[in-house]
């Protein structure tokens, strides 16, 4: 510019900002009143400025890495698909259920499968190969369910790299919710990576965040124990005679995306950073925009009282998934924690996405928060955070010593004690919930999502559960 118009203005530096602050405060002080903490002990500060990413250039090279390039022509800059999920119960249906999903906006399916399904039926009329297809296994033994699926796909005479997607199944979480070692879940994975080397575009195992976020961890602690259990697993898995490079080729990320928006955001971004980082000590190379990433909105973040209010929730959660970098987002329905879902509910479910996409744009641009200076900052945190738990189990022997010794189990109860407690006690405001009920409500006597748990589980709950269970016992 040949005349510069602000010169009269010169440059804030972020000291004069924050004496600024404490003026306006009128002598109250800055950091009680203006910086807060996450549930990790990260501070949150009211402003972040360019001086705050001086040591932060290395997140550069993750800018617009979210995805390969589309080889279709047309596609918008940023895709990802809307998936529709088919539980056990509701297999009598199924097919009328996906197929109106996939006549609705959806181009993905999630399929919880025992090994007793009848394919032909619940994906009669249904073209895999135009979709992805998501198996959620139940129990240990997801190989066979995996080739029983794998024949059928075989009888249909479709072209096996036209099966995209994967199976959703992370055998070191499992172990917290069954009994069972690392030799039988590391031969599961060496058997299902062997079953699918001729189905390049589908996973076979994830690492399952969610898990832990559904037990009440935060984010740091979710981000920590699923990478130290991986490690574990690709340890062990060497006697099995699999090559480590085609064990991260055939691992998909799996989250949980929860209600604190910017955190969930950095949590998913960190994420890539973390899985990359990983493979290059293994000496393998990982482009970050091939990771895939598969989130589903929290269960953890829902309330039993003023359901609506999930929907709220719901689409929070979206976004911040579609921020964060998800290639495939399940948005659970707003009503199954007091009822299986209904086709209204599941609509409502679907059509988030939908809007997400064709109202509010977020297809539009490839990765809008891609140098943020908060959510930078934050995946700093987060990355040091991380980097610190690592270090930590790995002077502990490692995921496997901890997970005997229930240190991992008793470390993330502590967490989530502290969580159900804060919602009872309203040291954190849950509309619907602890705060501006729905008058007249009454949903009978609640029961606690996890009285069964052993001391060796970490089973799922809700952050609603204690303050539902007294709240309606005292009713």
């Amino acid at each position: 510019m040949e005349n510069n118009l602000f010169e009269e203005f010169g440059p804030v530096t972020k000291e004069q900002w924050i004496q600024q602050a404490i003026a306006d405060l009128k002598g109250k002080d800055f950091k009680e009143h203006l910086v807060s903490k996450t549930a990790d002990d990260i501070e949150i500060l009211p402003f972040y400025m360019e001086e705050d990413m001086v040591n932060l250039s290395f997140l550069k090279e993750y800018h617009n890495k979210i995805q390969p390039n589309s080889k279709i022509p047309g596609m918008p800059p940023r895709i990802w698909s809307n998936v529709v999920y088919l539980g056990i119960k509701d297999q009598n249906q199924g097919n009328a259920i996906i197929l109106d999903a996939l006549q609705n906006g959806c181009d993905a399916i999630v399929l919880e499968v025992s090994g007793n399904e009848d394919f032909d039926s619940i994906l009669n009329g249904v073209e895999l190969q135009y979709i992805k297809t998501f198996l959620m296994p139940i129990g240990l033994d997801p190989s066979m369910i995996l080739g029983s699926f794998l024949d059928w796909f075989n009888s249909k005479n479709w072209d096996l790299n036209q099966l995209q997607g994967g199976l959703l199944w992370d055998g070191m979480a499992q172990l917290l919710r069954d009994r069972s070692d690392l030799d039988k879940i590391s031969q599961e994975l060496a058997t299902s990576i062997k079953i699918l080397e001729s189905f390049h575009g589908f996973k076979a195992c994830c690492i399952n965040f969610s898990h832990y976020h559904e037990t009440g961890a935060t984010a740091v602690q979710e981000l920590t124990f699923g990478i130290a259990s991986y490690i574990e697993l690709l340890d062990y898995i060497g006697k099995k005679k699999i090559p480590v490079q085609k064990v991260f080729e055939s691992t998909m990320l799996h989250f949980s995306v929860g209600s604190d928006y910017f955190e969930e955001i950095s949590k998913l971004r960190s994420s890539r950073i973390l899985f990359q980082s990983l493979a290059a000590l293994y000496k393998v190379e990982v482009n970050p925009e091939d990771i895939q990433v598969f989130c589903q909105t929290s269960n953890w973040t829902k309330s039993k009282r003023d359901v609506h209010t999930n929907m709220l929730r719901n689409t929070t959660e979206a976004m911040g998934a579609i921020l964060g970098g998800c290639n495939d987002l399940w948005v659970r329905s707003h009503d199954e924690v007091i009822a299986e879902p209904n086709s209204f509910s599941r609509r409502m479910a679907r059509n988030i996405s939908n809007i997400l996409r064709e109202e509010s744009y977020y297809d539009k641009v490839l990765d809008p928060v891609a140098g943020s200076y908060f959510i930078e900052n934050l995946i700093a945190m987060l990355l040091n955070k991380v980097k610190e738990g690592l270090e930590k189990i790995e002077a502990n022997g490692g995921w496997w010593q901890l997970y005997q010794s229930q240190i991992i189990q008793e470390e993330i109860k502590s967490t989530r004690k502290k969580r159900l407690t804060g919602i009872l006690q309203v040291q954190k405001t849950k509309i619907g919930a602890n705060k501006y009920l729905l008058k007249g409500e009454n949903l009978g006597l609640s029961s606690m999502g996890n009285v069964e748990e052993l001391p060796w589980q970490l089973l799922g709950c809700r952050e609603t559960d204690l303050l539902e269970f007294q709240t309606d016992t005292l009713a």
